[in-house]
C-alpha cells in the first residue's frame, strides 16, 4: 500500500461527501491507496455518507470515537494505517485530482519525511477587504495562516517543516512514528485549554532530525471557507487556539510555568499577522490580541492549577490514547455539544 488517507470528521456529513468524492476521483490508482474516515462523535448523517462510498474504493474503513479532539482521530488511524505514507486532510478540503500523483513524485526522493501543496482558499462568498492585508509575502511565496492558505510559487523546492499545515498534510509513516505522533490540536470551543502544536509539532522535528520538506506545486488542495469564518468573533476564537498552541509549546520547551506577556508582548505576536500593521483596522488587530491573550492565560492558568492539565501537556508523546485521555474533562460525556470542533462549537 503506497497510501494512507486518513479524513477526522465531525457532524460535517455534506462536506465529508465532498472530500470523499474528490479522492475517488484522483488519477492516482485507488487499489495503492487507503482511505479512513475517522468519525470524532457525529451525530448526524455522517456514517451514512461513508457507507454510500464503500464501492467507490477498493480499501475504505470507518472508525468512531467520540472523545474530543482531532488527535483522536489522527491516532486511532495511525494505529491501523497500511500506507507507507500517511496523509491527513479536513472534511473541508478538495484534493485536486493529480493530488496524490504529485506526492508519490515528491517521495520518490527517500530523503523527504514530510511533503505539501498549494492550499487554495475557496470562498463560500466575497472575502472582506482587510484580508489581503492578512496575506504574508510576496507573490510565489505566500501564506494566509489565519485561514491555513498556502501558495509557494510553481516548482518543487524545500520548505520550513512548520508550513506542512493540517489541510494538506503527508508524511512517511516511519518518520510519523520516530517523532512519537502528533500533538493535540482542534478540540471543543470548553476544552480550548487542552490544544497544542499540533501537526507543527511533527515538520518541526522530522526537520531537526534530518529529513526533507518538500513543496510539490501539484499537490494542490481547495480548502472551502465559509463565511463565519470571517468575522471578528471567528477571528478571535482562531487566535485563542493560536495562543494555546504557543502556551503548550513554550511550556514543553521550558517544563515550566513562563511569566505572563506582558500587553506589549501580545501586540508584538499579533502585528506579526499582518502585513502592514499599522494599516490593520484597530477592531481586528484587537480581535488577534485579544485572541492570543486570551489562549496563552488559558493554558498557562491551567498549567498552574491543574497537575492532571500538567500531565496531559508534558506528555512524552500522545500516541496511546488511553493514557493520555485520562482528565475527566475529556471524557465523553464531557463533549458538551454535537457540534463541529473546528468552529469552536
Amino acid at each position: 500500500m503506497d497510501f494512507t488517507v486518513t479524513i477526522v470528521t465531525c457532524n460535517r456529513a455534506e462536506s465529508l461527501r465532498h472530500s470523499l468524492d474528490a479522492l475517488a476521483n484522483q488519477n492516482f490508482p485507488l487499489e495503492r491507496t487507503e482511505i479512513i474516515v475517522a468519525d470524532n462523535g457525529s451525530v448526524d448523517h455522517t456514517k451514512a455518507v461513508f457507507e454510500s462510498f464503500t464501492d467507490r474504493f477498493p480499501d475504505l474503513k470507518y472508525l468512531f470515537d467520540a472523545r474530543p479532539g482531532q488527535l483522536v482521530g489522527w491516532h486511532l488511524a495511525l494505529a491501523i494505517a497500511n500506507g507507507a505514507v500517511t496523509c491527513f486532510i479536513d472534511d473541508d478540503v478538495r484534493p485536486s485530482p493529480g493530488w496524490l500523483s504529485a506526492l508519490a513524485d515528491a517521495y520518490r526522493d527517500p530523503r523527504v519525511g514530510l511533503a505539501t501543496g498549494p492550499i487554495r482558499l475557496a470562498f463560500e462568498g466575497e472575502p472582506p477587504d482587510w484580508l489581503e492585508n492578512m496575506t504574508l509575502g510576496e507573490p510565489n511565496s505566500q501564506t494566509v495562516p489565519l485561514l491555513g492558505g498556502l501558495d509557494l510559487g510553481e516548482r518543487i523546492r524545500d520548505i520550513p517543516g512548520n508550513f506542512v499545515w493540517g489541510s494538506n498534510f503527508s508524511v512517511r509513516q516511519s518518520v510519523l512514528r520516530n517523532v512519537g505522533g502528533f500533538h493535540p490540536c482542534a478540540m471543543p470551543w470548553p476544552l480550548i485549554r487542552f490544544y497544542g502544536d499540533g501537526e507543527i509539532h511533527v515538520g518541526r522535528t522530522a526537520q531537526q532530525r534530518g529529513n526533507r520538506i518538500l513543496y510539490h506545486p501539484q499537490a494542490s488542495v481547495d480548502h472551502m471557507i465559509p463565511a463565519a469564518r470571517l468575522n471578528l468573533d471567528s477571528v478571535e476564537r482562531k487566535f485563542t487556539s493560536t495562543g494555546c498552541a504557543r502556551a503548550f509549546q513554550t511550556l514543553r520547551s521550558s517544563d515550566r510555568v513562563f511569566d505572563a506577556p506582558s500587553s506589549n508582548d501580545i501586540r508584538t505576536m499579533a502585528r506579526r499577522y499582518f502585513r502592514n500593521p499599522d494599516a490593520a483596522p484597530h477592531d481586528l488587530a484587537h480581535a488577534l490580541e485579544a485572541g492570543l491573550d486570551r489562549g496563552m492565560t488559558i493554558q498557562r492558568d491551567a498549567f498552574l492549577a491543574d497537575p492532571q492539565f500538567r500531565n496531559w501537556v508534558m506528555r512524552e508523546n500522545y500516541l496511546d490514547l488511553d493514557l493520555c485521555y485520562t482528565h475527566p474533562d475529556l471524557a465523553v460525556g464531557a463533549k458538551v455539544s454535537s457540534g463541529d470542533w473546528r468552529s469552536g462549537a
